[in-house]
């Protein structure tokens, strides 16, 4: 009987860090890896409030897995050295499937859609600065 008002997240008072807090923009947050394809990722798309595209799950004996590099839940950012955060599902995934390369460089944020794509996550211009850097 009632409605529930219970907040999903955990309230912080004024100058205190979430509990579940990851930097994007801290370098050490982000992980760089080489595939041949058929890479063994499967992709999913972030809900409507963040956008973009995440590792959903990795499969058994794919370069992924051998690689060991990614993880489920790891926010695509960018192929190569264009940057696909924040992209529609199909053109994200679009642009590792027109890589034409023996290797397909892939850059990912090690946490969830909210770190990164919410009022915490990183600038587009420090995203610009770190793909162009990888």
């Amino acid at each position: 009987m009632g409605w529930s008002v219970k907040n999903d997240e955990e309230p912080v008072g004024p100058g205190e860090t979430p509990v579940d807090f990851i930097d994007a923009m801290s370098a050490d947050n982000y992980v760089t890896v080489d595939l041949e394809k058929p890479m063994g990722v499967v992709f999913e798309e972030n809900d409507d409030k963040y956008g973009g595209i995440f590792a959903f799950k990795i499969t058994d004996g794919g370069h992924a897995e051998q690689d060991g590099s990614i993880k489920p839940g790891d926010q695509l950012v960018a192929v190569g050295s264009s940057k696909v955060s924040g992209l529609p599902f199909d053109d994200a995934l679009g642009a590792i499937i027109k890589n034409n390369s023996e290797k397909t460089k892939l850059i990912f944020f090690r946490g969830p859609a909210k770190q990164f794509y919410g009022p915490t996550g990183a600038s587009d211009e420090w995203i610009d600065e770190f793909v162009a850097a990888k």
